[in-house]
């Protein structure tokens, strides 16, 4: 065999190189799920160096075969084409079949793929894919059969209404694809569900792609639930179907006249009309105000209804017409357990009998604390063995502090005006603490006072004009109410006939 003809069989070998390389890279990548990435540069070239490895593979084959073939007869080597190259020792089964894939050109990418790995266009054109732990979109993408150019093109368009990064586990993906020359596929769109309202949607349009925010219209509807409370009012209420913003709402609503951890008994009821804003398929897009609510305990009555008063202001009355608002909320914190009373107890930390001068309320690290009533911020910040600290002045005689909380709410300062119902802080353990909790206080004069005991003052009353508005608008509630408990069951008498 001359030198003119093995450089035309490595020529003709070179030439095909390249392709083999980007056969290798895409089973390689799809093998070990790596980013494609790793392998193609921006331009979606394969890098150099992986060309150069392959190129080095193959070379060092053809080379055992041209030195292993030392005394034959050279005549026989005149005529030689690839065609009848025989492998050398030591590739492998794919290997033994790459040059008879080279002497097919462009589509031996095809047929090594088609060998080695599953043919991404034998799936569907339209698939859901969810995302796992440790999923990125780019490499989902990839997995898909979407080119790396496709997919950098694809995360650049949709930066405008989200971030890829946010991506979450569950998070399902809807991909379409058009059927394309040789049977593959091309990336048409794509949709991401963002919430119960908003879908972000991913087109091609021409070489490039463009993104879009589809939003559902929603409707307001008026609910009525009911439920009996069995443990507690948050658990009976989801039981119930009760959304559990509205239960939060109501109880904060309550908590100026309904000690939560010591007046909720066993078969007490709950009733509640509220505001729902659903998409047609019936999804809850969010929840809006509380009409009406009343609890029953122990056989006393408490209803309240929202009422908005001629000068704009909106609050909560009974039937009577007065203001449900005290002077201080009972109970400043939600869904939390007394765990310690007012008066001598023996101290946790200091180990004698000491005066305890507030109540202690056990609830989890960073539940929310609310400011008890109107006031200005007196102290914020770390004040002894209180830990982080806030006091607030309601009025010339009346004061309330909150203890050991884990963080103070970054808006409050002192000289800070709040209102009753106002996020402050968030329970910690901070200062003398042995476990996480809220130590509340109530002030007379300066001086720590039961806060059970302290005689608080009922909010406004409504009279005149404003009062008989009022009952107009309780007797239009109580009707709504019986309207749409009489739809819910009826709607779940059907739910259970045809289900």
């Amino acid at each position: 065999m001359n030198i003119n003809s093995g450089l035309n069989i490595l020529i003709k070998i070179g030439s095909h190189i390249g392709n083999f390389s980007r056969v290798c890279a895409k089973f390689i990548s799809y093998k070990l799920q790596l980013k494609s990435r790793n392998f193609y540069t921006r331009s979606d070239n394969l890098r150099l160096r992986y060309v150069a490895l392959v190129a080095l593979f193959l070379m060092t084959g053809i080379s055992g075969f041209f030195l292993g073939s030392n005394g034959s007869d050279s005549n026989h080597y005149q005529n030689i084409s690839v065609a009848d190259i025989e492998p050398a020792a030591g590739i492998n089964a794919v290997g033994s079949n790459i040059l008879d894939l080279m002497e097919d050109g462009p589509r031996a990418e095809l047929s090594l793929a088609s060998m080695m790995a599953p043919k991404i266009e034998s799936l569907p054109l339209d698939r859901e894919v969810t995302i796992e732990s440790g999923d990125a979109l780019s490499g989902v993408m990839e997995k898909q059969g979407v080119g790396n150019t496709d997919t950098q093109k694809i995360i650049k368009a949709m930066k405008p209404h989200f971030d890829p990064r946010s991506i979450k586990v569950g998070q399902k993906i809807a991909m379409h694809f058009d059927e394309a020359e040789d049977d593959l596929q091309n990336f048409r769109e794509m949709k991401i569900k963002l919430n119960p309202l908003k879908t972000l949607v991913v087109a091609r349009e021409g070489e490039n792609f463009k993104s879009r925010i589809d939003k559902k219209k929603v409707e307001k509807k008026i609910k009525a639930k009911q439920a009996e409370i069995e443990i507690s009012l948050s658990g009976s209420s989801a039981k119930a179907g009760i959304p559990s913003s509205i239960v939060a709402e109501a109880i904060r609503i309550f908590s100026w006249n309904v000690d939560f951890q010591r007046d909720i008994r066993a078969k007490d009821k709950f009733e509640i009309l509220y505001e729902s804003y659903e998409t047609a398929e019936g999804n809850i897009a969010k929840t809006g105000n509380i009409l009406y609510a009343k609890l029953t305990l122990s056989g006393r009555e408490i209803p309240l209804y929202r009422y908005e008063m001629k000068d704009g202001r909106v609050d909560y009355f009974g039937p009577d017409g007065i203001s449900i608002k005290r002077t201080l909320m009972k109970t400043p914190i939600n869904g939390a357990r007394m765990s310690s009373g007012y008066g001598l107890r023996r101290h946790p930390v200091l180990g004698y009998t000491k005066m305890h001068k507030g109540i202690d309320f056990a609830a989890r690290t960073g539940t929310p604390i609310f400011a008890s009533g109107d006031g200005v911020i007196e102290k914020a910040g770390w004040f002894s063995s209180y830990g982080k600290y806030v006091r607030i002045r309601h009025n010339s005689k009346l004061q309330t502090a909150y203890a050991h909380m884990s963080n103070i709410n970054s808006k409050i300062k002192i000289g800070t005006r709040v209102t009753q119902g106002q996020v402050i802080g968030y329970v910690g353990t901070t200062g003398r603490s042995t476990g996480p909790h809220l130590h509340y206080e109530v002030l007379s004069k300066g001086v720590q006072v039961n806060p059970r005991s302290v005689n608080l003052p009922t909010g406004e009353e409504l009279s005149g004009k404003e009062k008989s508005k009022f009952k107009t608008v309780v007797s239009k509630m109580h009707r709504q109410y019986a309207s749409a408990l009489e739809g819910t069951k009826l709607a779940s008498f059907a739910h259970h006939l045809f289900n």
